[in-house]
């Protein structure tokens, strides 16, 4: 190895304990540091604990569980960053196909050349060094989770990225949604295509524009609506008519509608008519929160421990007590921000309840107050895996994804009245006709 000064640590999951053996020597005395198992259950741990730089996973391994492939795919969804390599006695085109479209680093017939192997491993750990010195600013919220309500989710996920058919994600802020639309996506049938995602709400120029440049116009690839509840009556109207000219393209098109709203089958989501509802739903997931997530919290948090504090960090027990009774009004993505904090705060290599305390209990008990419930959704909203594709007038775009919510419900609690609700409002009538108009909601008398 190139780097003596630190070894890189490399584990190893393989089916015959003496080519294991003799496989974990040989790279010992190439200078790594080598961790060697016959078990996937032993290799995933060591992996969620942030153990390896590298993974080496001898497919044939016979797990009632699960296969090889399983967990590849497992860890580059979880870890996309963690190269694998795969060995297998299978020396067929479909285990080199399955292990490059599961994204291995590179795939080993056995039997293998010790050195195109070291070989292939020096040159993914140079590529890793490479990417870590240009890291994401957003890394995507991990789909991990062994609860019931997740494994479900998993198995909707699979359905759909077998399909092409229209797909509408729904689940609250911070769930996921649209890391599950480019999951989908990448295990699809045209991943290689345009993967394109257009951000509600936004203004009808804006929307023209970008509408102009999706794929929707050529129909290959993959479309994504995200918050479709935001439209303006003259963007569902303009989707409805574009969506019906694609029907003899569908085989090529995926359209992926995401929203934090509801669904239900009676009345759809609110705000959408049901003409542009039949366009968008034909499969459909919803993500769960992650309070009705029982156990998955403290595995997210050693995922994002794993994945922020490189294995260097602990959590004490009254930590995951805390993590354990929250509320998590921001899902995963809250919990994500408080562990990257905690990390930093935490002063030895044990995170305990106190390096929380500077975050709000999100007791479901005690609702915080407007300004704390305002912060903690433009916390989650500024702190999103696409905030780089923003609309670049930011103000208006935040001010309309509070104000038409704001107004729709002040017209609710007044029975549509315009004029008790400017009362209320302290604004002027006709000031609030417009920005009824503006935000579709002029149907309210």
């Amino acid at each position: 190895m190139d780097d003596k000064a630190k070894p890189s640590p490399i584990l190893l999951a393989h089916n015959e304990r003496v080519a294991r053996e003799t496989l974990a020597r040989d790279l010992t005395n190439q200078g790594y540091s080598v961790r060697a198992s016959a078990s996937f259950d032993t290799l995933w741990n060591w992996i969620r604990a942030g153990e390896g730089d590298l993974v080496l996973i001898d497919v044939d391994i016979a797990d009632p569980a699960r296969n090889g492939f399983e967990l590849l795919k497992q860890i580059r969804q979880t870890y996309p960053s963690l190269p694998v390599l795969v060995l297998s006695a299978e020396n067929t085109v479909l285990t080199s196909l399955l292990a490059a479209r599961f994204g291995a680093s590179d795939y080993f017939p056995k039997p293998f050349s010790f050195e195109q192997l070291h070989a292939s491993i020096k040159q993914a750990l140079r590529e890793t060094q490479s990417k870590q010195q240009h890291p994401k600013a957003h890394p995507n919220l991990p789909l991990i989770g062994s609860s019931a309500a997740m494994q479900g989710v998993y198995r909707r996920i699979a359905q759909a990225a077998q399909s092409n058919l229209p797909l509408l994600v729904t689940g609250e802020t911070g769930t996921g949604k649209n890391l599950v639309a480019k999951v989908i996506h990448d295990y699809g049938n045209y991943s290689s295509a345009e993967f394109t995602v257009l951000h509600f709400p936004q203004s009808d120029e804006e929307f023209n524009a970008r509408i102009a440049k999706s794929v929707a116009l050529t129909g290959v690839g993959t479309l994504v609506l995200d918050e479709i509840s935001t439209l303006s009556p003259y963007q569902h109207d303009r989707l409805i008519s574009l969506l019906s000219g694609l029907v003899d393209q569908e085989h090529a098109l995926r359209l992926i509608t995401t929203t934090r709203k509801p669904y239900s089958e009676a009345s759809g989501v609110q705000g959408i008519s049901h003409e542009l509802m039949y366009r968008l739903n034909t499969l459909h997931i919803d993500l769960p929160p992650l309070r009705d997530r029982q156990g998955d919290c403290i595995e997210l948090a050693q995922a994002f421990l794993a994945e922020f504090g490189k294995g260097r960090k602990t959590l004490s027990r009254n930590a995951e007590q805390s993590l354990s009774g929250r509320a998590w009004p921001g899902n995963v993505r809250e919990l994500r921000n408080m562990l990257q904090r905690a990390i930093l705060m935490a002063r030895s290599g044990r995170i305990g309840r106190e390096n929380f305390e500077d975050f709000p209990q999100g007791n479901t008990a005690t609702e915080p107050g407007l300004d704390a419930a305002f912060e903690q959704a433009l916390l989650v909203f500024f702190d999103d895996g696409e905030s780089s594709t923003m609309p670049v007038k930011l103000y208006l775009h935040v001010l309309a994804a509070l104000e038409r919510p704001f107004l729709k419900r002040v017209m609710a609690m007044t029975d549509g009245n315009q004029l008790k609700a400017a009362t209320r409002l302290g604004i002027n009538r006709n000031t609030l006709r417009k920005k009824l108009v503006q935000y579709g909601l002029h149907s309210q008398k």
